[in-house]
């Protein structure tokens, strides 16, 4: 007889994973093994396994030929691509929100970007975190193109567990803080093209920039253990 699973439960774990991949707690390249997460979160290892399949499904879980289920990896032209989607996105997101946001999101932006200051002066790179999510997600919504919105939810979960530490190294938090100040400013006046442009600068990483970012991860975390990260030139 097949054991059915409560959807609930195979929910609650797919939740629970998930938010340990997108915040740190599981990076790349660690191993799943089903009968220590049913014993962690206390179910059978039928839940679990829906829960794998799940996550397989949106790309943050693979299964590896001798390696069994792992978090997935990215190889670092992978990783270099979802960056120039992303920004390019965010770019078109930011146009949009310069001629479509309501008042009452432009006033919500005005103050999710004020609040943000507060971490900076603090330098809590945790709290920043959590305030330049809130300021993309008010983007996300003045946009008015849900499609869009739901395809940059997309990457940057599946980019999270590699951005995680981005606001410990210095200076990042107030260099990010003020590309957000340009680009609130453009969408406050209604200049879309400066919007986009300034998105994308704020959030394109190529070049030295990229060969330093990865510089600073594991090697662990991409495809292949034998890289040899890029040197500025061949990016």
């Amino acid at each position: 007889m097949k054991q059915t699973v409560r959807p609930n439960l195979a929910h609650d774990v797919r939740q629970k994973l998930e938010d340990e991949i997108n915040s740190g707690r599981l990076l790349p390249g660690d191993p799943l093994d089903e009968r220590e997460l049913a014993s962690r979160f206390g179910v059978s290892r039928t839940p679990v396994r829906e829960a794998i399949t799940q996550l397989s499904a949106q790309g943050l879980i693979t299964a590896a030929p001798r390696q069994g289920v792992l978090v997935a990896r990215m190889s670092i032209k992978e990783l270099l691509a979802m960056f120039e989607l992303l920004a390019e996105l965010e770019g078109v997101c930011a146009k949009f929100c310069a001629r479509r946001m309501t008042e009452a999101q432009r006033a919500r932006l005005i103050e999710t970007h004020r609040a943000s200051l507060v971490h900076v002066e603090a330098d809590n790179a945790e709290g920043y975190s959590q305030s330049n999510v809130d300021f993309h997600a008010v983007l996300y919504a003045g946009c008015h193109n849900e499609f869009l919105a739901q395809q940059l939810r997309t990457i940057r979960r599946r980019t999270q567990m590699y951005r995680q530490n981005s606001f410990l190294q210095p200076g990042r938090m107030r260099t990010s803080h003020e590309d957000h100040q340009r680009v609130l400013d453009a969408i406050l006046q209604g200049d879309a093209e400066a919007a986009q442009r300034h998105m994308i600068e704020h959030v394109s990483v190529g070049g030295k920039g990229f060969a330093e970012f990865v510089s600073t991860l594991p090697s662990h975390m991409f495809e292949s253990h034998d890289i040899a990260y890029p040197n500025a030139s061949e990016i």
